[in-house]
Parts: C-alpha cells; sequence; structure tokens
C-alpha cells in the first residue's frame, strides 16, 4: 500500500497530521484505520518523533472522530429509526434497540476490533440516543487498547507492518462479517422464539 504521503504529511504537520489523519477515516481517507494507527508507531521509530504525543494525537483523532459519528447520529439518526419504526422494518428495529440495551456496552467494545463496525457503531448507537457517558465507558479503553495495539506493532515494526497489516486486514474482514451474520442469527432467534411463546 502506498502511504508516501502520510509521510510528506507527518513531516509537513508533525502531530497535528496523526491527528488529523485518524479523524478523517470516518469521512473516508481512503486508508484502513489499522495502517493509520500503526503508521504514528512507525513514525515513532524511523524519525525523531517522541512515542507519548504521536500516541496521544492518533488515539484523540480516533475518539473524537468516534465522537462525532455519535453526535450526527444523536442529531440526525434519530428521527431515520422513528421512520423506520413505522415501516415494514419496525419489528427488526425494535429487536436491535433491545439487543443494544442489553448487550449495547459490551459490542460498543467489541465493535472497535472490526473494520467497518468501527466507525458504523457510533452513529447507530447515537441514533437510539444510547447515553453518552455509558458510550464513553466502553469507547474509550476499548479505543484505547485498540491504539495501543496497532501503534506498538507499527513501532516494533517499522519495516514490515505494511506486510503484517495487508494479512491481518483479511481475518479482520472475516471476523466483521462473521460478527454481523451472527447478531442477525440473535435477531432473528429471539423473534422466533417469541412467536413460538418461548421468550
Amino acid at each position: 500500500m502506498e502511504l508516501d504521503f502520510l509521510w510528506e504529511l507527518a513531516m509537513r504537520y508533525g502531530y497535528l497530521s496523526m491527528f488529523l489523519v485518524n479523524w478523517l477515516l470516518l469521512f473516508g481517507l481512503p486508508i484502513p484505520n489499522e495502517f493509520a494507527a500503526a503508521f504514528s508507531g512507525v513514525v515513532t521509530e524511523t524519525s525523531d518523533f517522541e512515542p507519548f504525543p504521536a500516541f496521544l494525537s492518533a488515539y484523540s483523532g480516533l475518539i473524537t472522530s468516534n465522537l462525532f459519528a455519535y453526535g450526527l447520529g444523536w442529531l440526525f439518526g434519530h428521527r431515520l429509526i422513528e421512520w423506520l419504526k413505522t415501516t415494514l422494518l419496525h419489528s427488526g428495529i425494535e429487536r436491535f434497540q433491545q439487543f443494544l440495551a442489553s448487550k449495547g456496552s459490551w459490542a460498543i467494545a467489541f465493535s472497535f476490533f472490526l473494520p467497518g463496525v468501527r466507525w458504523a457503531m457510533p452513529y447507530v448507537v447515537g441514533a437510539d440516543r444510547f447515553p453518552l457517558g455509558r458510550y464513553l465507558l466502553f469507547a474509550l479503553p476499548a479505543g484505547f487498547v485498540w491504539t495501543l495495539a496497532y501503534f506498538s506493532l507499527g513501532r516494533s515494526f517499522p519495516y514490515a507492518y505494511e506486510a503484517i497489516l495487508g494479512q491481518l486486514q483479511w481475518l479482520l474482514i472475516a471476523l466483521s462479517i462473521v460478527a454481523v451474520l451472527s447478531l442477525l442469527a440473535y435477531l432473528i432467534i429471539v423473534r422466533k422464539g417469541r412467536k413460538d411463546g418461548q421468550i
């Protein structure tokens, strides 16, 4: 993967570039999140950047972009959910809301480790008016662990991290698909159980 422009950004804007790159991923910057977080670690090994401010910049970018997505969901997504409840999707929406109410906290934490789901989850929980304090309670530590894992990978393997992440991406995508299918299966089973009078 060609990441020369990340080097150019880092050399020109320093720590601010690490914040902005991790923030702008929310808006479709064509770089996997894992590469951006690992790159912040790489530059601390291959240039004069200090590890702590580099990590803090990357972590802050990730968390603030998640909060922004949560805010968008809170402001605009709630109307969409209310409208969907008037359509044929109303039972699915209600089941998903019940799932969030019972297991949403751990789903938030787990979502940080799944590509795609990481950016959808804050919007969804914001749209569902999930309590901000509870969201932060699980999002902040999960985001910290996720950023630290990839930041450390970049520091440990500054010349091989692209190859490692290239292989890892397929596993993460597969896990995302399994997680989404598992959630759908769970919601279908709950619905069937209710119809049968078992739940």
